[in-house]
Order: C-alpha cells, then structure tokens, then sequence
C-alpha cells in the first residue's frame, strides 16, 4: 500500500457588511422633533446645561413630542439619540474591502 501526498494553494478571504443592520429610516423623527434638537444642540453648545435648556424650553411652551413639560433628563436623552441615531446611519452606510490573507501550501497525504 502506498500513500499520496495532494499539495493545495490555501487563502483566507474576510468580508465585513452592513446588510443586516435596520435600514436608516429618515421618518424617525418629525420636522418639529429635528427642530427642537436642533434649538435644544445649540442651546448646549453655547454653554447652557440641561436644567437651563428644560426651563429655556417650558418657558417658550415647547413640548416634548408625548406633550409633557421638558425636564433635565429629557433634554440630555433628545441629544443621546440623536447622536446614536448619526452612528448607527454612519456605520449602516459604511462600505469594507474583501481582506485577503496570505497564501500558504498545505497537504493532505492519504493511502491508495
């Protein structure tokens, strides 16, 4: 009995994709909603603080989206959110390139 030896060119290739992330739905929040964020993002850059910009809020009548006076906690969610919801658009529209390993020679050896 004699054995054989199958010599074999072996490579890796490694793909990332995004295609079962929820797709980015740009309804999520209403005209009103974005205007608020934005009014509430540019309160806080200029240096007020979330209790501020709640009673900045509840002062001019502005609601939250369930109709509720504005309190601290509120205001630093709507900003959270909205960071997390750009990242998650961020990464469900990110593209990779196929990562291709090395090459390297392997056998297999069986007997006849």
């Amino acid at each position: 009995m004699r054995g054989e030896y199958a010599y074999f060119l072996r490579f890796q290739i490694t793909q990332r994709f995004n295609d079962l992330i929820i797709p980015y739905n740009p309804r999520n929040w209403s005209e009103e909603q974005q205007e608020t964020h934005d009014l509430i993002k540019s309160l806080h850059d200029g240096g007020l603080g979330y209790r501020k910009i709640a009673q900045h809020l509840n002062e001019k009548g502005i609601k939250t989206a369930k109709g509720n006076d504005w309190k601290n906690t509120q205001v630093y969610s709507v900003l959270k959110r909205y960071e997390e919801k750009m990242f998650r658009q961020q990464i469900a529209t990110t593209k990779y390139e196929p990562v291709w390993s090395k090459m390297w020679l392997d056998y297999i050896y069986w007997m006849n």
